[in-house]
This record gives structure tokens, sequence and C-alpha cells, in this order.
């Protein structure tokens, strides 16, 4: 067994150095959508992933404190759309670093509303749909399941990844 060197020295298990060490963890960037009676709002996120293919579906954590949850939940319905890396502006103004209002974000993009009605960015490389179908609470943030009722994929390209607090590219 080898000793750690310095590079590999043990961080202390606060929030800080958790934060750092989950940066490292390449992710898919997505915007995730929403529309209802608790308002039409979308969200960059990247904990998100598949579940299930029988019944389809996949999750999503929000964090508890944002409007987004709020919506979702009223809504009782979410898209999660896959971004290209032709797609960090629209990653940008939904992750709010660009001090937009709501409607000034959708205005970064096309969308067509899918079965649930909610918005799917047409140029996305993939949108699933769905419905909720559970809601379990951890520490900050709810992992939302939602069974897909809708999905629609666009041609392989580059896709948008989050590491090391910047954005990389992937062939798909």
């Amino acid at each position: 067994m080898s000793t750690p060197t310095s590079e590999q020295a043990r961080l202390p298990l606060d929030t800080q150095s958790f934060r750092e060490a989950m940066s490292r963890i390449a992710a898919a960037v997505h915007v995730v959508t929403t529309d209802g009676d608790g308002g039409r709002l979308g969200a960059t996120v990247s904990a998100a992933c598949s579940v299930s293919d029988d019944p389809a579906s996949i999750l999503v954590c929000l964090n508890r404190q944002t409007r987004m949850h709020e919506a979702v939940l009223k809504n009782r319905c979410f898209c999660l759309n896959t971004l290209g890396d032709d797609h960090q502006e629209i990653s940008d103004a939904f992750a709010g670093r660009k001090n937009l209002d709501m409607a000034e974000r959708f205005e970064k993009g096309e969308w067509t509303n899918l079965a649930t009605g909610c918005p799917a960015l047409d140029s996305a490389r993939l949108s699933v749909d769905c419905e909720i179908f559970s809601v379990s609470e951890m520490g900050t943030h709810s992992i939302i399941v939602g069974t897909v009722v809708d999905l629609r994929m666009t041609d392989p390209g580059r896709s948008l990844l989050y590491v090391r607090r910047g954005y990389k590219s992937l062939d798909t």
C-alpha cells in the first residue's frame, strides 16, 4: 500500500473540500425546464441520470431553496435538455450568470413544448420530457424521479461537459 503524496493528501471533509472534489467529476450539462401553474422556468444542472428503462425514467437533483424547485413540484413535470458544446451561452444564461430574467433566458434558443407542455430546446442533443413519479430529500436538494412521456434526439455532435469549474466538450 502506498503512502499518499502531498498531491494525494487527504482533505478535511467539509463543504468546501467536498465541492472541490465533486468539481473533478466531469458531467454533462443540461437545462431543466418546466411549465404550468407554477410558471415557465429553467435552470442549468449537471446532476441528472437515467434510473430505469422499464418504466423509462430519469432523475434530476434540484436545490430546494430555488424557484425552479418550487415550480417543478407545482407543475408536476420537467424536461431535461442535454446541451451541445455550442450551448455555453444558454448554459450560462440558465445558470444565472448573465443576470437575465426568465423570459430573456428562453430567448437564447428556439423552444418547442413537448407532451407535458414543458419547453424542449430545439437544438438540444437530447430532450427528455417527464412527469414526476417521486421526490426524495437529501441535504439541500431534492432527488426528483420522472417517468418519461416524450423524447426527442438530434444528430450526435459535441456534448457540453462541465469539469474543474469550466466547460469542455466531447465527441458523442
